[in-house]
């Protein structure tokens, strides 16, 4: 089979019909090698689970808290962690949560062996919800509430790893680290295995090399936050149509405004020259995310940061 096939069919969404325009696009990626071939892509795991290994000997610890939503992302988390020697806490955390997304996560837990932990918070997002007043009705309604939801979680999880003393792993992946598909101070820990693996091909092939149970690699994924039925209908796309524009935009020789309105101009379908839109604005509108804090220089002492950086990287 050939590589194009493999990612058609493992691909989030794979039952979904996907255009020539993007077909032709994957090849080029595939060429180029932002889509890795299976034999490049166990050297990419053994390169992870040893840098999860000396992160631990250098830092001198041993458990991870992971929140196990039912999704590819947490389960291979914690896969990559458990193999490099790790005690891994899968903690399910559902909140009006859907039962097979927590079963399904029960069942990695399972699978992969993990100490297992269920918090139910419904009823503590559903206090803090009355405390927090009134919401919209509408899409910006129900993000502020899927944030308290984010949020909510990763106060448990970081409760947790004091109490065992470790600390939280971060789930996300390169895709949604770019589209900005995560909560502030919500999803993210402080170990992140994944946030370099692409999401249309990286993250499930991968998770199924590593003995991923096959339910949750090709399970539809969804923010677990309650704001809509699949990642797809937030994004507009498809992870596999998206992933391609970012890594058409990715492979400008310079990447700045003027490269980029040519790179999305040039484009002659129109409905894929509109989601080439939606990719850059949405890049756009969280790059805010990545760069969080934005830290202030002191107006005299302006080089504290770059000598406390020092001071960190000399130990």
């Amino acid at each position: 089979m050939k590589l194009v096939d493999n990612i058609l069919a493992i691909t989030p969404g794979s039952g979904e019909p996907i255009s020539d325009w993007f077909i032709n696009r994957l090849e080029r990626h595939i060429d180029s090698g932002a889509y890795p071939k299976r034999a490049t892509l166990g050297t990419i795991t053994e390169n992870l689970v040893d840098q999860l290994k000396q992160y631990k000997e250098s830092n001198k610890i041993a458990d991870v808290v992971v929140g196990m939503s039912g999704g590819v992302d947490s389960a291979l988390t914690a896969a990559l962690f458990k193999q490099a020697g790790w005690t891994v806490h899968g903690v399910t955390l559902p909140i009006h949560q859907k039962l097979e997304e927590t079963n399904r996560g029960q069942e990695n837990i399972d699978a992969l062996r993990l100490e297992g932990y269920n918090f139910d918070l419904s009823d503590n997002f559903d206090s803090m919800r009355d405390f927090l007043g009134e919401f919209e009705s509408d899409y910006k309604g129900m993000q502020r509430q899927g944030n308290i939801r984010a949020r909510l979680r990763m106060l448990t999880l970081y409760n947790l790893a004091h109490k065992v003393g470790g600390c939280v792993a971060s789930t996300d992946n390169f895709s949604e680290l770019a589209a900005g598909f995560w909560t502030l101070h919500g999803d993210v820990g402080d170990v992140a295995p994944i946030q370099s693996l692409s999401k249309s091909w990286e993250v499930p092939a991968i998770a199924d090399m590593v003995g991923v149970p096959q339910a949750t690699v090709s399970a539809v994924p969804t923010d677990g936050l309650g704001i809509s039925n699949s990642d797809s209908d937030q994004l507009g796309m498809s992870y596999l149509e998206f992933d391609i524009l970012l890594f058409d935009m990715l492979s400008l020789s310079e990447i700045n405004q003027n490269t980029l309105n040519t790179l999305i101009n040039n484009i002659d379908d129109a409905d894929v020259r509109a989601k080439a839109q939606e990719v850059a604005k949405r890049i756009s509108a969280t790059s805010y995310k990545r760069a969080n804090p934005f830290n202030l220089n002191h107006p005299i002492f302006n080089d504290r940061f770059n000598k406390l950086d020092k001071l960190d990287r000399s130990f």
